[in-house]
């Protein structure tokens, strides 16, 4: 069985929403239904959820996630990206002699994805013969055909699209943020050829929360 470690972070301070991680989500903290899709799909040794917060390790401890060291300061402002969170994480669990063939993460903020989603990704990611995976949507509509605004006018981004018939457009697809996967080899030292996939979600399950907006949606897709 291939040895997993999911990364699950969760930093203090959000901005748009107050709190966003811990926050109650149909009477519970957000971040317990990522923890309990992780644990329901048996696909991780290790749940850690990289947080600099005593409050947010307590409730993710209290569902069953691992925190075996915090996240440092330096890497918990809004200028760091989050793959030197997930380094950091990488490296103090070498040190520690815990290694792992795949590092995952899943975003604090998915409540509507499910263990099989992670489950079906897993597959993918192992057929697909590349060293990392992101998980994707497909645009609603042909994002070849966008506009911008000026001075309250309109205009086309590319005028060669506008002409076309919505079936002769190539699909184009985004990054939804729900989580992803890396071999071990991402995070080695020496220079590696990026080779990634796409794990294509349904739009219905594919929000990670950013803004009350994203949050108001996915409540009613929740209840739903």
């Amino acid at each position: 069985m291939t040895k997993r470690l999911l990364i699950i972070p969760a930093r203090k301070n959000s901005k748009r929403i107050k709190n966003k991680n811990i926050k109650l989500f149909k009477g519970r903290p957000i971040i317990s239904y990522s923890i309990e899709i992780a644990k329901k799909s048996g696909l991780f040794k290790k749940i850690h959820v990289s947080t600099d917060s005593k409050k947010i390790k307590n409730i993710a401890l209290s569902y069953g996630a691992e925190i075996d060291f915090m996240r440092p300061a330096h890497l918990s402002d809004d200028a760091t990206g989050l793959m030197k969170v997930y380094s950091y994480v990488v490296q103090e669990y070498r040190k520690i002699g815990q290694v792992y063939e795949e590092i995952w993460f899943l975003s604090t903020c998915s409540p509507l994805i499910s263990s099989n989603d992670l489950i079906k990704a897993s597959h993918f990611f192992n057929l697909s013969k590349t060293n990392s995976m992101i998980s994707i949507c497909k645009f609603p509509q042909p994002i070849q055909r966008a506009f911008y605004l000026k001075n309250n006018m309109i205009f086309p981004v590319n005028k060669k699209f506008i002409k076309k018939n919505t079936q002769d457009i190539p699909d184009r697809y985004f990054h939804t943020g729900n989580f992803g996967a890396f071999k071990n080899t991402f995070f080695s030292k020496k220079k590696i050829t990026i080779k990634r996939c796409g794990f294509e979600l349904p739009k219905d399950r594919s929000i990670d929360i950013d803004n009350i907006d994203d949050w108001k949606m996915t409540l009613k897709l929740f209840k739903s």
